[in-house]
């Protein structure tokens, strides 16, 4: 399932994406990280994080404008991966964790768990 982490609206925040690139790498020890030389692609780096069980693999993408996230993997995987890349971005910074359909949202805060993250997507199912 895909899902996106973006601003709910416009912003002059970015994440570096060499920060972002250091950042993730000393979170997961078994990534595979790809710098997009097309300079049409929507995503400036993609990287394949094997993560332990069901599915095995998260996909991410930083958005080449340094303000948005599309991952493609298992909901918990995802919840888990926007927990941490909540805690990169300044508080004052409002994000949205949401599916490709805007089916569902929450917005992402500090105190935000797994939890509250996987509950509103649950009763989509």
């Amino acid at each position: 399932m895909e899902y996106l982490i973006t601003p709910p609206e416009p912003t002059n925040w970015q994440i570096n994406e060499s920060d972002f690139s250091q950042q993730i790498q000393k979170k997961w020890s078994n990534i595979q990280i790809s710098p997009t030389t097309n300079p049409d692609s929507y995503y400036a780096i993609e990287c394949t994080i094997k993560v332990p069980g069901i599915g095995e693999r998260l996909d991410v993408a930083l958005h080449r404008d340094g303000q948005g996230i599309s991952l493609d993997g298992y909901l918990e995987d995802c919840a888990r991966f926007a927990i941490w890349f909540r805690s990169l971005v300044p508080p004052t910074q409002q994000l949205v964790f949401y599916d490709r359909e805007y089916n569902s949202h929450i917005e992402l805060r500090a105190e935000t768990t797994e939890s509250d993250i996987i509950q509103p997507f649950l009763a989509l199912t």
